[in-house]
């Protein structure tokens, strides 16, 4: 099992895509804390490279629908997480 930490990039693969991260309804992100079975994180906006779709807050989302998977420059992540 992997473990989540800030700044870890995942993709969020929702049940109905049943494990498929390049189903439309993945989302890329990254992880901004962990509690339990629960990681936080924040997802890039799909529509504009760069940014988060997430601005406001992190979005609760269950670790076993998680794929850990590098999407973006570690610095880009990293970079972002100082600014939350």
């Amino acid at each position: 099992m992997t473990v989540l930490t800030p700044g870890t990039q995942i993709i969020y693969v929702p049940t109905h895509a049943a494990g498929d991260v390049t189903h439309p309804d993945a989302e890329a992100g990254f992880v901004t804390a962990v509690r339990g079975n629960v990681a936080f994180c924040r997802y890039w906006s799909k529509t504009k490279p760069g940014e988060l779709r997430t601005k406001a807050n992190s979005e609760g989302t269950p670790v076993d629908l998680l794929v850990v998977q590098d999407m973006r420059p570690q610095t880009a992540v990293d970079e972002m997480l100082k600014m939350l």
